[in-house]
């Protein structure tokens, strides 16, 4: 049920962004407001009200839930009025997921930003939700986007056919479900560090998209000559639209969907991650040891991070340079950052590699 107020987050333009926080029942409230579910709703809508905020969704606990996790005795309701509310049983949970809805793609990404690291809250991905009767303004809404130094995105619903052409690389993507539509310049980054890479002569055969979303990095690589992609997405319910969208583009046969990273898997010859810092920091060893290296342990792959402002930068270059050998090269679109590791000659777009 919908633990708090909403500002109807069902626009009449047919498309929502969701934000799905997995909280603990005593998360603490950043800013020394306190602890708790309830006190960490309060003081998401007084932040973030006016930054988009359109509504939290707390979910449902129905009476055989509440049964079969132990919160009562029994399924069976004798008197509804002795009965607690849906809403009392989800506050009893030691977690709940929360749906945040936002008036757009940047404010729900800023919010994950601005979340992760709060003790008690897990930032679990970004997605759309499409609503059916105005499902012909929401296509309207999406065009091709020309993604500098990559090519361009579609809409899967556009003619055509993914390839790799003289002005760049085209692909399609279904922007109903999770993080990238090619839109957000943190996709960009990472789309136009993969174009680069392959442009390059960069080995592309296997390659690891940690964070996947809508599947669109790891598509774009498989597009430009991947022959294997593990494509890692924590968010089942997106797993779906990740396989659409690799079928969309011809390159099912070529793309892994899972929910964690693989074990004991083949180095990959290019990493993309395109998720906020502090799940890179969590990570970093992992994705680290998952790229290719050379006979002596110098790094023979890439390694590409993104979802990064630049206050970010300094604290993830540290890390990784200590894990992978070198400093990386920063690329910038608007406020958003994004990291290139990897050798001398493959690395340099243009830019000035970090201190």
């Amino acid at each position: 049920m919908e633990h708090t107020r909403s500002n109807n987050p069902r626009h009449d333009r047919g498309v929502t962004w969701v934000l799905d926080l997995a909280v603990s029942a005593d998360v603490l409230v950043p800013d020394g407001c306190g602890a708790g579910r309830d006190a960490f709703i309060e003081w998401l809508w007084g932040t973030l009200g006016e930054c988009g905020l359109a509504g939290v969704f707390e979910g449902t606990v129905d009476a055989a839930a509440a049964a079969a996790a132990g919160l009562i005795e029994s399924p069976r309701v004798l008197d509804a009025a002795e009965s607690p509310a849906d809403r009392d049983w989800v506050a009893e949970l030691p977690a709940a997921t929360l749906a945040c809805w936002f008036t757009d793609e940047l404010a729900a990404r800023h919010a994950a930003v601005g979340l992760a690291g709060v003790p008690g809250c897990d930032v679990l991905g970004v997605r759309t939700e499409c609503h059916d009767a105005d499902e012909a303004s929401w296509r309207q809404s999406f065009a091709a986007i020309a993604v500098p130094g990559f090519g361009t995105v579609c809409p899967s619903w556009d003619d055509g056919e993914a390839c790799v052409g003289v002005h760049g690389s085209t692909i399609f993507i279904e922007p109903g479900a999770g993080f990238g539509t090619g839109l957000h310049e943190t996709t960009q980054l990472c789309l136009a560090a993969i174009a680069g890479w392959a442009g390059q002569g960069g080995r592309i055969d296997r390659v690891l998209d940690f964070g996947s979303g809508s599947g669109i990095l790891g598509i774009a690589a498989a597009v430009c000559g991947a022959v294997c992609v593990h494509a890692v997405e924590i968010d089942h319910r997106v797993h779906d639209a990740i396989r659409g969208n690799a079928t969309r583009n011809g390159i099912i046969d070529r793309v892994v969907v899972m929910s964690e990273l693989p074990a004991n898997a083949e180095p990959h010859d290019l990493v993309v991650a395109n998720i906020v810092a502090d799940v890179l920091l969590q990570h970093a060893g992992p994705l680290a040891a998952a790229v290719r290296r050379n006979p002596t342990g110098g790094l023979a792959g890439g390694v590409v991070l993104s979802g990064l402002l630049d206050e970010d930068v300094v604290r993830i270059a540290q890390a990784f340079t200590g894990l992978l050998g070198g400093p990386p090269v920063v690329t910038r679109r608007g406020e958003w950052r994004c990291l290139t590791f990897a050798t001398s000659t493959m690395a340099n777009h243009g830019e000035t590699p970090c201190p």
